[in-house]
């Protein structure tokens, strides 16, 4: 499969969000993929990993991903992670390890919802840097 990061890009790092609902997301580049730290919150840890293969889509037209989930029981954090290394893997063509840990208590619904956007955000954010180098 073809490497379309650029081998001289050792790193990408951003951030969305303020406080219990900041989000931070970190790339590097292992030469032969991606390994991305997505962490955020009051506590960030390890909740899951996710890796994403890609793959020709199966109708045919592009690219996708086969993702491969390992949760950490009781963690929910690989629901955005699974986006994030799908995203990356199918448009970037190349392996994806995703380590997710994001963690606030009693989050509300309204907070839940910004911190999936800063993750959003933060997953086209790198697109468009990486596949502007």
């Amino acid at each position: 499969m073809p490497h379309t990061i650029p081998i001289n890009f050792p790193i990408w790092q951003g951030q969305e969000g303020e406080g219990r609902c900041q989000i931070s997301l970190i790339l590097q580049d292992t030469g032969d993929g991606l390994n991305a730290l997505l962490i955020g919150g009051e506590k960030p840890h390890v909740g899951g990993v996710v890796l994403a293969l890609p793959r020709p889509s199966l109708r045919g037209e592009g690219w996708s991903a086969d993702v491969y989930i390992t949760p950490v029981p009781g963690h929910k954090d690989v629901e955005v992670a699974k986006t994030l290394g799908a995203s990356l893997a199918r448009e970037l063509q190349c392996t994806v390890v995703v380590t997710a840990g994001i963690h606030s208590d009693n989050l509300r619904p309204e907070e839940l919802s910004q911190i999936i956007g800063h993750c959003e955000k933060l997953t086209q954010a790198a697109l468009a840097a990486l596949k502007q180098g």
